[in-house]
């Protein structure tokens, strides 16, 4: 039966396969290993650094060696990207330098990608061969020729770290790179907005169409060097607000009016994914604010307040809210302070009106009595 599926047939079926099941089906029959030599399964292949590249199996060597003309799309990344204990520091040494050795194969191969990804890097600390394994990167980031799209989402390096593998992007891919991710690519505390070497580097990537990356990265500087480098191609900024910004900085409308003069179709969106406001002896109204932060942040998956509100009604738009899937939260939690008989009858009563409806929506919902907190995630 195996013998007589078409050859697209079986192309399909490994495509569903991991790395090493597929180098195990290509010692099946020739039929298989022909199938599994198709283009299709390696434009986009996916390496788990501490989990694809043990010493018995075989990507680093047999799989690139065979297949590496095909890949366009490369992912590099930690399935268990946390800091380990210093006894297991031996461990991640080793998958370490497993890295570094696949992506020296991978540039003696001259490899050509169009996109590499760096994801949940997140090693922090300077331990055995994590400046192997950067160094490795680097040199094969300064080989690519029509790399476009680069990505270092919660990378999490030092500055210099990240500069260094911008700098080798630059020398061969400044005229092709087109989508450039910076968000958590820095640690929040030493975000680069005003580094003159980055400023410089991101004035050479003049083909930029789409940059992402997190506040703190971005200043006045930042915007003027997207600006000096002229990239009228420039159609997308993104900028993710994670967590509150130890400067404060905002940034001046001179610097975003000179950037839209030079790139006129130029969109700048923000997201926002998590909110914590600690107000409990705040005597401001935010009820307003409230609302409007709902309705404005589209995809803001966690809010907790904890403060004052002027009328609980407030609540009850919030649950219309949801009600009406403008918002999307799994779990509303009310647990109000001091409730006297007014503010407990319109709590029954959004309750009664409410609660099948968060129901239906698999959402949990809770009225809790006096502790103090309102939670939305």
């Amino acid at each position: 039966m195996w013998d007589q599926l078409p050859e697209l047939i079986l192309t399909q079926i490994f495509s569903h396969l991991g790395h090493g099941d597929r180098a195990n089906v290509a010692q099946v029959c020739r039929l298989w290993n022909r199938a599994l030599s198709s283009p299709v399964l390696w434009r986009s292949v996916t390496v788990f650094i501490d989990r694809d590249l043990r010493g018995d199996f075989p990507l680093a060597g047999e799989l690139t060696a065979k297949y590496w003309q095909h890949i366009r799309c490369l992912e590099l990344a930690w399935s268990r990207p946390y800091l380990l204990p210093r006894e297991a520091r031996i461990t991640r040494n080793i998958q370490a330098e497993a890295g570094a050795e696949f992506l020296t194969i991978v540039r003696a191969k001259n490899v050509q990608l169009k996109k590499l990804v760096l994801t949940d890097w997140i090693f922090i600390c300077k331990w055995g061969n994590r400046g192997k394994l950067l160094y490795a990167l680097a040199s094969f980031l300064g080989c690519q020729h029509n790399l476009e799209t680069l990505s270092l989402l919660n990378a999490t390096l030092g500055v210099s770290d990240v500069l260094r593998l911008l700098a080798s992007a630059s020398k061969g891919s400044t005229e092709h790179l087109a989508y450039l991710d910076l968000r958590g690519a820095f640690r929040e505390w030493q975000a680069p907005h005003s580094n003159p070497r980055y400023l410089r580097l991101l004035g050479r990537f003049r083909a930029l169409t789409i940059l992402r990356l997190d506040y703190p990265a971005l200043s006045d500087q930042t915007l003027n060097a997207l600006t000096n480098a002229a990239p009228r191609v420039l159609k997308t900024l993104h900028i993710s607000v994670r967590d509150s910004d130890s400067r404060h900085h905002t940034i001046t409308d001179i610097a975003w009016h000179n950037l839209v003069l030079v790139c006129p179709e130029l969109t700048v969106s923000y997201t926002i994914a998590e909110v914590m406001l600690q107000l409990r002896n705040n005597r401001e109204m935010l009820d307003d604010l409230l609302i409007s932060m709902l309705m404005r942040c589209k995809r803001l998956t966690r809010l907790q307040y904890d403060g004052i509100i002027r009328s609980l009604d407030t609540l009850r738009d919030i649950c219309q809210l949801q009600a009406e899937s403008k918002t999307h939260f799994r779990t509303i939690h009310v647990k109000p302070r001091n409730v006297n008989a007014r503010n407990r009858a319109i709590l029954n009563d959004i309750n009664y009106h409410y609660d099948h409806k968060m129901m239906e929506q698999g959402v949990d919902f809770r009225i809790e009595d006096p502790a103090s907190v309102l939670v939305f995630y």
